[in-house]
């Protein structure tokens, strides 16, 4: 799996090797706001990064020896229907990469990657009442042997699963949370589950508490409420000290 790190190191690309699918096809007119010693400005139009994430995408195929992304977006893709599988990766397009390139070999085209929330919308649920449908607009989609393929589809494909880069702290999170949230259909994680796996501690008592699974002997301060915790958590190998203010508590702590 391609971290963001390893794929920023990538030499920039020359203006030939940008021909096969300039990012002028995510974002019209990007190239006009055009720094003087040819980096792209922070407002440069592109509020939603698609234009960047479009590059390390290209980035990552290339450090796979993948072919890079054909653009037939001017071409829009038509006849999707709602039986049609459209499986949806939401946001950075190195974290799935090993998925979407799985995808793409046993599903051919229902890998689709939504790199902005400009290419998506929601609309209400005409099955599940109080739930939203996704809808892609744009999408680059996967097929067998890696290969990739930016496309528009008219009228626009409706998701049958959605997940994404939901971490706390990505930058994607925010808009891919809200994409992701309150579908009718199933999806592969969210922004407050994410939190919560990402807390040992909620972790831990989860397991042990609720699945009756051994975790290590775990001693765990905390200030104020506790968030996501019950008021009295009691669960096997897991103590819980809360403390009301950190200052002048060395002993209650020592102590423990």
């Amino acid at each position: 799996q391609l971290s963001v790190d390893q794929t920023s190191v990538e030499p920039v690309s020359s203006p030939k090797e940008q021909e096969w699918a300039g990012p002028e096809a995510l974002c019209p007119g990007w190239l006009e706001d055009e720094a003087p010693d040819g980096e792209v400005p922070e407002d440069s139009g592109d509020p939603d990064c698609a234009t960047h994430a479009y590059e390390l995408l290209q980035s990552a195929l290339r450090q796979e020896g993948l072919p890079h992304t054909l653009d037939h977006s001017a071409e829009p893709r038509t006849g999707f229907g709602p039986l049609d599988m459209t499986v949806c990766i939401l946001g950075s397009p190195t974290a799935f990469l090993p998925v979407l390139l799985e995808g793409g070999t046993r599903c051919p085209g229902a890998m689709v990657l939504c790199l902005s929330p400009t290419w998506a919308s929601r609309v209400p649920s005409e099955t599940s009442p109080g739930a939203w449908s996704l809808l892609l607009s744009r999408g680059v989609s996967f097929e067998a042997g890696g290969h990739s393929t930016l496309e528009t589809f008219v009228p626009p494909r409706r998701a049958n699963y959605v997940t994404g880069t939901f971490a706390t702290g990505s930058p994607e999170s925010g808009w891919v949370g809200e994409l992701a949230r309150d579908l009718d259909c199933p999806t592969g994680g969210s922004v407050p589950l994410t939190h919560r796996l990402e807390d040992p501690l909620i972790t831990r008592w989860v397991l042990a508490a609720r699945a009756g699974l051994p975790v290590p002997p775990t001693l765990a301060f905390i200030l104020g409420p506790g968030g996501d915790l019950p008021a009295d958590p009691v669960a096997p190998g897991v103590r819980l000290v809360r403390l009301e203010d950190p200052q002048g508590q060395e002993s209650l702590v020592q102590e423990e």
